[in-house]
């Protein structure tokens, strides 16, 4: 039986299956390797400043470190630096523009030619600094409170979009006109200052210049992550609801009738840089005016006191209601605030804090005070 034809037919199918296997092997290998290396052609700066962002965001959601002189230190150049030097790779992804003609260069060259990587570092302060108000403003008009977690989130969200910006346009543009951070020439300028001068003399002030710039950043950093003890307190204030419904410093009760409901709401802000065990002492005072304009206590009744754990950095905010035991015009409630125990006598001279207002009470109908 002949079959030589069939049997040639069916080597080439195996031919061309094996063909095609290969090439769609051969074609998945390839796409394997253009997304790794679209992946190593991510900017290097772009990558390190989305992990900076990654890194600090981390960091401040710890309990442990909000409040601290290292959240200061990660925050600072969170928000006057990496926003603005994102923004700035979007709208500059060209390399250095090198030696060019003249003092000025107008702002189409530097746009289509790039940016040198000092005006790039000092550039990137001032634009984040710009680019603050209209954030708040934006927040506002969103109806976002202004606490550290929503602040995160918008500096942390404009600094990755432009970082993706960044990303895209460089790689519109060809390799060799990209901007990519020059490393080696850097260190390469850095190591011809220190070693290539014949006069030693000018080698070793090169060598204190940088150490003297880097022990005044260093310095800076230290002096606005850790406070002063003149900057470490605690601020007791008295709040009511406004027309709005935010909490204002005013519009207090002025007359109040025994037994009805009238309260205000306490608030300790704690900025002691450590976690404070507060006492809140309450006070009715009746206080008799001098000639000279000053006041005597004449007679006071401790209403309530309550104690609070306020940690480092976070406000504490209780609801307290007035119920007078006394009555009578101009009488004095007085709220005493103390870190830890308070004295045996509380008063406004031994207080920490202290904060009053001025009431009329009147006994309910029908009844006496």
């Amino acid at each position: 039986m002949y079959d030589g034809p069939a049997r040639r037919e069916d080597a080439a199918s195996s031919e061309d299956e094996a063909s095609v296997g290969g090439t769609m092997s051969h074609d998945a290998a390839d796409s394997r390797v253009k997304r790794f290396g679209a992946l190593a052609a991510f900017p290097l700066d772009l990558a390190a400043l989305v992990a900076f962002v990654g890194v600090v965001n981390f960091a401040l959601s710890q309990p442990l470190v909000r409040g601290t002189p290292l959240a200061v230190a990660l925050g600072l150049p969170l928000v006057f630096f990496a926003p603005g030097y994102a923004v700035l790779a979007a709208l500059f992804p060209g390399s250095s523009p090198g030696k060019v003609d003249g003092w000025v260069r107008t702002v189409a060259g530097r746009r289509e030619k790039g940016i040198t990587t000092g005006e790039r570092l000092a550039l990137a302060f001032g634009t984040s600094v710009a680019l603050l108000p209209p954030l708040w403003v934006a927040l506002s008009l969103a109806g976002v409170g202004f606490t550290p977690l929503t602040v995160l989130a918008a500096v942390s969200g404009l600094t990755f979009v432009g970082v993706a910006g960044g990303a895209v346009r460089r790689a519109r543009i060809p390799p060799g006109d990209r901007y990519d951070v020059p490393l080696h020439s850097l260190a390469g300028r850095f190591r011809e200052s220190v070693t290539d001068n014949e006069d030693d003399v000018d080698a070793a002030l090169n060598v204190a210049l940088a150490l003297a710039i880097v022990a005044a950043t260093a310095s800076i950093g230290f002096a606005v992550a850790v406070p002063t003890d003149g900057e470490r307190f605690s601020h007791l204030s008295l709040l009511t609801r406004g027309e709005d419904g935010d909490l204002v410093e005013a519009g207090y009760p002025e007359n109040v009738t025994a037994g009805e409901d009238e309260h205000l709401t306490v608030a300790v802000e704690n900025h002691e840089g450590r976690t404070v065990e507060y006492t809140l002492v309450v006070e009715l005072q009746r206080v008799e005016q001098a000639a000279g304009g000053g006041g005597r206590v004449v007679e006071q009744t401790e209403l309530r006191r309550t104690q609070h754990s306020v940690a480092a950095g976070e406000t504490w905010r209780t609801r307290d209601h007035i119920e007078p035991t006394m009555t009578g015009e101009d009488l004095r409630l007085t709220y005493l605030l103390y870190e830890g125990e308070p004295p045996a006598d509380p008063s406004k001279s031994n207080a920490d804090q202290h904060a009053h207002i001025w009431i009329n009470v009147t006994a309910a109908s029908g009844g006496e005070q």
